[in-house]
């Protein structure tokens, strides 16, 4: 056999190997992967187009300590919250108990990233832009009044509403989109004189 074809015939071997070992990797979680609650809501259940990549994450996995506010701990009771977003990329979650973790989970890692901690409060409702960029969630903390913040997947930027005129007895309520960037469009209602007004906002970074 000529020198060319031992070439020909070692490159094909080489691309059978490479292709062997792709095959033995681990499955990955299609586009169409969906996230649910476990029955018992101490885990959450992801499934896919294919059936040997079902996964699960549990309480168990979750992390111990914040990030966000280190020194604090996180002891669920239950995941409370989760909303997968339009692409199937992520879920966002959130569990129960005193301090409550606001999580995102990319389904193709499953490496939990946490994104917000709610002391002695909880997470109401996830909201995700059609794009899957931005993730607004309105939560009711300590104080009693509803408020609303949001995470960049991308960019990994926290952004907040910014400062509005207003009394501190206001519950601030997301509404829906806005036609900027990172606009959002808000609802405050006084709880004391039941007024209600809404505006549009542009979220800013977190300081």
């Amino acid at each position: 056999m000529d020198t060319g074809c031992l070439r020909k015939w070692f490159a094909i071997d080489i691309l059978a190997i490479g292709i062997s070992l792709l095959a033995c990797g681990p499955p990955r979680l299609s586009a169409s992967s969906s996230v649910a609650l476990a029955p018992d809501r101490k885990a959450l259940l992801v499934t896919s187009a294919n059936p040997t990549a079902a996964a699960r994450l549990t309480l168990q996995s979750l992390p111990t300590e914040s990030t966000t506010a280190p020194g604090l701990f996180f002891r669920p009771e239950r995941f409370e919250l989760v909303h997968t977003s339009p692409d199937g990329r992520y879920a966002a979650f959130s569990t129960a108990g005193h301090h409550s973790l606001v999580g995102l989970l990319p389904l193709e890692t499953m490496a939990v990233r946490e994104i917000d901690m709610v002391t002695e409060g909880e997470v109401v409702a996830f909201h995700w832009a059609a794009d899957s960029r931005l993730l607004v969630y309105e939560y009711l903390p300590a104080s009693g009044y509803r408020r609303v913040k949001a995470y960049d997947v991308q960019s990994s930027e926290h952004l907040v509403v910014p400062r509005l005129d207003g009394k501190s007895s206001t519950h601030i309520t997301f509404d829906g989109w806005g036609q900027n960037e990172r606009e959002l469009i808000v609802t405050m209602t006084d709880i004391r004189s039941t007024g209600r007004e809404t505006a549009a906002v542009t979220l800013v970074p977190h300081k």
